[in-house]
């Protein structure tokens, strides 16, 4: 059985009169320790999939297990105790922090629902910013980090919890290339051995291009990318084959 699996989910958006389907009787597997990098041009449901997939919201139709629980049927308190440890952890490149408190205090927050105290938080805490290399900035004020060091930090706040699965959203919008090229390498890194699974959805292709699995999102629908290592996007592949035919 896979960690997470989404089976035959469908999501629709009202628009107009109408609705508006982004996902459609869409399926995917990640299994342990897998490194999973989904393209997708703006729009093309990125983001609804990942919130799906995290429990974030709900489909219209279809399922989402996680570790051999049916979310989608669960409350959301139920989804929410499940996902709290060794679950499954969100990372937005968006992630503002609340309050300006330094950066070792907002990696301890989510313990401290689990009863710790700050005191005793911290040092989870201190580590989980030492393994995204953002230690250096443990005591800076949240208002103080530039955007890529804010990515760090909320990615420190959620492998605090030691999630099984971590799934990324748009990692690569960055002021400076290199910033998105060190994000992935570090996120390539965090699997492996350790068994986490990370799921990356991305509009820019090039640093997904070494995951162990690529697909392409679009119409509402996975596609499994040609080969491994080379994704090529599915408008660029259509017409190749309209040119190369007679």
């Amino acid at each position: 059985m896979s960690l997470l699996s989404l089976e035959h989910l469908t999501k629709r958006f009202p628009e107009g009169r109408g609705h508006t389907t982004v996902l459609e009787d869409l399926s995917l597997q990640v299994d342990a320790g897998d490194f999973v990098g989904i393209w997708g041009m703006r729009r093309s449901g990125k983001t609804t999939l990942l919130r799906v997939a995290a429990g974030r919201e709900l489909p219209d139709a279809g399922s989402v297990w996680f570790d051999g629980h049916e979310m989608t049927s669960m409350s959301p308190d139920r989804r929410a105790a499940l996902q709290r440890r060794n679950g499954i952890g969100l990372l937005s490149s968006d992630w503002r922090p609340e309050r300006n408190n330094p950066a070792v205090e907002h990696v301890a927050l989510p313990l401290l629902s689990d009863g710790m105290s700050l005191h005793e938080a911290r040092h989870p805490a201190w580590k989980a910013l030492e393994r995204v290399g953002a230690a250096q900035w443990a005591h800076v004020p949240a208002a103080r980090l530039s955007q890529s060091e804010r990515i760090r930090v909320a990615l420190a706040q959620i492998l605090v919890h030691e999630p099984r699965v971590l799934l990324v959203d748009e990692p690569a919008v960055l002021p400076r290339p290199s910033d998105g090229a060190e994000l992935f390498d570090l996120l390539r890194s965090l699997g492996g051995s350790s068994g986490l699974a990370v799921v990356i959805a991305s509009e820019d292709i090039a640093p997904i291009r070494k995951a162990r699995r690529l697909m392409s999102l679009g119409s509402g629908k996975l596609r499994p990318s040609d080969e491994r290592g080379t994704l090529v996007p599915f408008p660029e592949r259509t017409a190749a084959r309209k040119r190369s035919q007679p």
